[in-house]
């Protein structure tokens, strides 16, 4: 692949790297390299965009599920809105209007999969691609792009999804594990999504009760963790299943519920946070510093595996819960998410892609980079842009992409 023009980006630097060099550094990898690389090679003629491209820069062929097609959206429209000068309207509307003739059914909801030519290879509504559906939609309102129907089109999504609500709030997955943490995780953040683009109340009623059945259900009472999957009646799953917990999603979820928290005045949302960032961080090796993908409810290690994205979410609750945190304890986080971000460029290559799996025995899976992992790299993008004012007092200008 050849190297996009620009300035010269010091690729990876020999030691350890403070947040604010690490953050400019960031912002010109995703400008100069990633940006451009997955909306040329990327993106198909026909505005789909692909599912991973091989370290060469080669379309694997996949066909397209409608969660990439939706976090692509959010990360073209985000970078818009944070100042990137590359064609981001057109590869966002292009890409909107794939979501509406191919992947919208009739009665609103999102099917699951397409073939390159849009015919339809699995109808499920999935709630997971609903709530990326939903995600994308707001970032592009919020990102100003110019279709007075996007909130239409989220309200009437959201809309079937209620009416499909199981009596506690929550929402049943498609699949083997239907009563599952995960997606809800998704919706909550699209919901927030929509307050800040200006939506109707509904979305501040769905945000409260999802967080309710967190705090109420997937959050360990005595343990503070969150677990991964349940019964019908919200109580753990049987087996493994029980008593899977995951790293990532404990600092997701940290970085959800502060934000809620912060925006609510929510005491216990926010306690919560903190200790979910605090089960997280039980979840960071050593050798090098990353977050592995999985514990045991116990504690106890059940996978060293490190894919990439749990990196990004330790990156994001650090960032926002140092915002108000004490001086001491700001410090701490602050270091944390410099560590966090010397983690994730592990993973990232100089061409503005990445690898997904590090394997436990040292070095990564030989495989394409999943065209998914961009989201969770422009979400630790913006979350270290909107949080570089009050953190990173010698950081000069503010953080962008422009």
């Amino acid at each position: 692949m050849r190297s996009c023009p620009g300035r010269h980006l010091d690729f990876p630097t020999a030691s350890p790297e403070a947040l604010a060099p690490g953050g400019r550094r960031f912002g010109d990898w995703l400008r100069l390299r990633a940006l451009p690389t997955w909306s040329t090679l990327g993106q198909t003629g026909n505005g789909l965009f692909v599912e991973a491209l091989s370290l060469d820069g080669r379309d694997t062929g996949r066909p397209h599920r409608a969660r990439v097609q939706a976090r692509q959206i959010f990360v073209y429209a985000e970078a818009g809105r944070l100042g990137w000068i590359g064609p981001w309207q057109r590869i966002v509307s292009t890409a909107l209007a794939r979501i509406q003739t191919d992947y919208l059914r009739d009665d609103g909801l999102s099917r699951t999969l397409i073939s390159a030519s849009g015919a339809a290879l699995d109808d499920t509504p999935r709630l997971y691609d609903q709530a990326f559906v939903l995600l994308a939609l707001a970032t592009a309102q919020a990102a100003g792009h110019e279709d007075a129907a996007l909130e239409d089109t989220a309200v009437r999504l959201r809309e079937a999804l209620l009416r499909q609500a199981l009596p506690n709030g929550g929402f049943a997955e498609a699949g083997a594990h239907p009563y599952q943490a995960n997606a809800h995780m998704h919706l909550l953040e699209a919901c927030l999504a929509w307050e800040s683009a200006g939506g109707d109340p509904g979305w501040s009623t769905l945000a409260d009760d999802l967080v309710a059945l967190a705090l109420d259900a997937f959050i360990d009472p005595d343990g503070g963790f969150l677990r991964e999957f349940f019964r019908a009646d919200w109580t753990p799953a049987e087996g493994d299943d029980g008593t899977l917990v995951e790293p990532g999603h404990q600092f997701e979820w940290a970085w959800l519920l502060t934000r809620y928290g912060q925006g609510r005045g929510d005491a216990r949302a926010l306690a919560a946070a903190s200790g979910l960032y605090a089960a997280g961080r039980r979840g960071v090796a050593d050798r090098p510093e990353i977050v592995i993908d999985a514990l045991n409810a116990d504690g106890s290690v059940r996978s060293r595996q490190a894919r990439l994205w749990p990196q990004t979410e330790w990156l994001k609750a650090a960032l926002i819960l140092a915002e108000t945190a004490s001086p001491d304890a700001r410090a701490i986080l602050l270091e944390d998410a410099a560590t966090a971000l010397r983690a994730l460029w592990l993973y990232l290559t100089p061409d503005g892609l990445w690898h997904d799996k590090h394997l436990p025995g040292g070095g990564f899976a030989p495989e394409p980079a999943p065209a998914s992992s961009l989201y969770h790299i422009m979400a630790g993008f913006q979350q270290l842009a909107a949080s570089w004012p009050a953190l990173v007092s010698n950081g000069g200008a503010p953080l962008s992409l422009d």
